[in-house]
């Protein structure tokens, strides 16, 4: 007997067919007969659940964020940090009111340099990041410095 994975009985293939993995068909990850497609520089939708103070929000940082790189494969999280930077204001803005935890201000800076807009650090390595094209070999410099 070969060692290994059994091959499976034809009654287990057959359950199993209607779960079919993706397939890449012309580049594009396909399931099901429907394809996802990545535009480049598509800018993120704003969603359906969104209180009006963080669409507020949402209006105000659209532009820096679709300047950072943000696309529409981003738009969840930058929906999250709007609905968190929304409620961090009204926190602040409650003259009486507790500030609010310190978790939430950390998170808040993560997903800001996350998006790219957290001050200079966050758009360090940013330069060309197109998640369409594939990232170039950082190695192929290697041996080709003058000898002197």
């Amino acid at each position: 007997m070969q060692r290994g994975r059994k091959a499976d009985p034809p009654a287990d293939k057959a359950a199993r067919r209607g779960m079919a993995p993706p397939k890449k068909v012309d580049g594009h990850m396909v399931m099901d007969g429907r394809a996802e497609l990545i535009v480049p520089g598509s800018p993120p939708l704003m969603p359906d659940y969104l209180t009006a103070e963080a669409e507020l929000v949402w209006q105000e940082e659209i532009g820096r964020v679709m300047a950072a790189g943000v696309v529409e494969i981003d738009s969840s999280l930058f929906a999250r940090y709007c609905a968190l930077e929304a409620l961090l204001r009204k926190a602040f803005s409650d003259p009486e009111g507790e500030p609010p935890p310190a978790a939430y201000l950390t998170t808040q800076r993560q997903m800001a340099e996350l998006l790219g807009i957290a001050g200079r650090k966050s758009r360090v390595g940013k330069v060309g990041d197109d998640p369409t094209r594939p990232a170039g070999n950082p190695f192929s410099r290697t041996g080709k410095r003058a000898r002197a």
